[in-house]
């Protein structure tokens, strides 16, 4: 069985870690076949980590291009898997769920539920993910164990709406912000290549359970929050105003 971690945070947005740092460590220091980095709204580090893999014919990893979208409320909503030419600018901030759920599934690729039912991260509750498979709007899966301060105590009520009410493929992440966090949350999945990992959650194949945990320091998460909710707005500003913020759809 192979091992993944589909979201993964870096200095593209606020993150601790630079995509290099990232994917030397995951290299040489985890168990783990494929990863995904996921900035929020923004996809310069999955394009980064992309081309890291590929000037490396021999490394063992392989990378799904991904990326973490603040949806209506600011919501967190993932979507991976899209084949390339790869989105080159971020998708669109604050559209309905269903509309960007629509349009991740235009563009070829799927869409995960991050963290759900978290109140102290943007996240989708009980009803909306309920009201949003009613309206057959396409979700490919949700994560079970998301490995965060913030969301990792929910995974047994998850596991059981899931059970009960949204049968979805179940995956694991770390959600991780520090390099010591890769890994503590994990997808098992049978092959080890994000071909694999892709047909596994399209095929309801993949496993969602925690790894390792990690410990990091009170003064660490006070750096990463403050990258958080002050370098993180002010590099969105910036960009959007420099550059317009949206791929064109």
């Amino acid at each position: 069985m192979g091992l993944a971690d589909l979201h993964i945070h870096t200095t593209h947005s606020d993150g601790m870690a630079s995509v290099e740092e990232v994917l030397e460590h995951v290299e040489y220091h985890t168990s783990l076949d494929v990863i995904a980095v996921v900035d929020h709204d923004q996809v310069r580090g999955a394009l980064a980590a992309m081309d890291w893999v590929a000037a490396r014919p021999s490394t063992r990893l392989d990378v799904v291009f991904g990326t973490e979208i603040s949806a209506s409320w600011g919501r967190h909503l993932l979507a991976y898997f899209f084949e390339p030419p790869f989105p080159t600018k971020p998708f669109p901030r604050h559209r309905t769920l269903c509309y960007t759920a629509a349009l991740v599934h235009d563009q070829g690729g799927v869409l995960v539920i991050p963290h759900p039912l978290c109140h102290w991260t943007p996240s989708v509750g009980q009803r909306a993910l309920t009201r949003l498979l009613a309206q057959d709007c396409p979700v490919a899966g949700l994560e079970a164990c998301n490995a965060s301060v913030a969301a990792r105590s929910l995974a047994p009520r998850i596991r059981r709406l899931n059970d009960e009410r949204w049968h979805l493929p179940e995956l694991g992440s770390s959600d991780a912000h520090h390099l010591a966090q890769i890994g503590s949350g994990l997808t098992e999945f049978p092959g080890t290549t994000a071909l694999e990992l892709a047909r596994a959650l399209r095929d309801g194949t993949v496993h969602a359970r925690w790894g390792e945990s990690a410990s990091v320091g009170i003064l660490d998460h006070a750096r990463q929050s403050f990258r958080a909710l002050a370098v993180k707005p002010i590099r969105e500003l910036r960009d959007t105003l420099t550059a317009g913020e949206a791929q064109e759809y």
